[in-house]
């Protein structure tokens, strides 16, 4: 993975002051304390994660790959994002179908997928780490009349609740019940817990190496210990972004990419960032794009809208699939085109993008990858997960906590009780 600031419009020495290097040793030194208690357990998990756990995950999704036709995932937040990024960018092998549901309150939206799953055999994982979160209970408890109906006593065999180790609602229903768990690890909220048997169990379902996402992950916890801006890639785009919102004034960071198999990832981020920054009237609001798409959308507000824009580009080098412009016929406005690959055209649009944002005055980030794999997955995953956590502390907010989500829980259950 290769951090570009070269198009930022910010000088280097900017990003080297001694001010920035020393807040990054300090914060450095919190993320990597002893003291997990703050929210601070993702951050040595690809070297210390539940092996034991890992192995489970394994032998349960063999056994829903043998037994089930579809997996359907129930959470919201952090309890999907990270899994549908993964499942989105690195494509499942296997045969099993994952839905989500819990995302919403539209039942027209679950009823269409529980009558798609009408005739199909079905395992539900429910994630909630609470597992008090109203979207969840409500839409398990369709869910579970559903499941019921379909398989009479024997439904809780095809249920399993990834949720606290210890305590929870639905901690205590799956002992009283018999019901299979797998653990969302104590402080690690969820926008957090990709890596850990919220993302994996889908993955592992859907045939991804869960082993390679896990080496991914590894290297770049490997790759980002250092406290020294110049040998610590997502330090540095945490101070790039710390400098575009409080000293350029930028006040949205669009999250841009050529190729639609991140859309889901950029959702992600997009949960990542705001729910980790935007406290006390701070932090940049994350937009993720998918281009060409969105530039004939939005484009024109890029170039010569208002001034509050910085942006993100993840730059994926080598498609994962391509194809020729053939035979372009002589009187074509393409003809420029013939024996081109695809691939040439949007390494163009890609170029010539942010050329044209750059003049406009937007200043520009290029992450990049060498190609989609489970590998760069993870170091993907560990590296924003880094890099916004230290984001938000250059900011003097808490990374971990979401304050305004549970006014919002608490003021719908108060109008709910009512």
């Amino acid at each position: 993975m290769k951090l570009n600031l070269n198009h930022s419009l910010i000088k280097e020495n900017e990003f080297y002051s001694k001010d920035y290097q020393k807040k990054i040793k300090d914060i450095n030194f919190l993320l990597r304390s002893a003291d997990q208690s703050a929210g601070l357990a993702w951050v040595d998990w690809p070297l210390c994660y539940d092996k034991k756990e890992f192995l489970n995950i394994q032998k349960l999704a063999k056994h829903i790959n043998e037994n089930s036709d579809a997996l359907l995932v129930v959470g919201i937040g952090g309890s999907y994002l990270g899994a549908k990024a993964g499942l989105e960018l690195l494509s499942k092998k296997s045969n099993v179908e994952i839905l989500f549901a819990g995302t919403n309150l539209d039942y027209s939206d679950l009823g269409a997928k529980l009558d798609y799953l009408k005739d199909k055999d079905v395992t539900v994982n429910v994630v909630s780490k609470s597992g008090t979160t109203v979207e969840i209970l409500s839409t398990l408890n369709i869910i579970e009349r559903f499941m019921r109906n379909k398989y009479k006593n024997d439904y809780k065999k095809r249920m399993i609740y990834t949720t606290d180790k210890q305590k929870g609602y639905l901690r205590e229903c799956a002992v009283a019940d018999g019901i299979e768990t797998l653990v969302v690890p104590d402080n690690m909220g969820g926008r957090y817990s990709v890596l850990s048997a919220v993302g994996m169990l889908p993955f592992a379902v859907a045939g991804i190496s869960i082993k390679k996402v896990m080496e991914g992950a590894i290297q770049a916890y490997n790759d980002l210990k250092s406290d020294e801006l110049e040998l610590n890639s997502a330090y540095r785009y945490a101070v790039y972004r710390h400098l575009v919102h409080k000293k350029y004034g930028k006040q949205v960071e669009l999250i841009s990419s050529f190729s639609s198999k991140m859309s889901s990832f950029g959702a992600w981020l997009q949960q990542l960032y705001c729910e980790s920054e935007g406290k006390d009237g701070k932090g940049l609001f994350v937009s993720p794009l998918t281009f060409t798409t969105d530039l004939h959308s939005v484009g024109q507000f890029i170039q010569q809208g208002s001034s509050i824009l910085t942006e993100t580009f993840i730059d994926i080098e080598s498609p994962l699939k391509d194809n020729a412009i053939l035979n372009v016929p002589l009187g074509s406005p393409i003809k420029f085109l013939d024996n081109k690959n695809i691939s040439d055209v949007a390494k163009a649009a890609f170029t010539g993008t942010i050329k044209a944002h750059n003049e406009a005055g937007v200043p520009i980030a290029v992450i990049s990858v060498d190609e989609i794999s489970e590998y760069n997955f993870g170091y993907l995953v560990y590296f924003f997960e880094l890099s916004c956590a230290a984001s938000a502390l250059l900011l003097g907010v808490n990374p971990f906590n979401q304050p305004g989500v549970e006014q919002y829980k608490s003021y719908m259950k108060e109008n709910l009780k009512n």
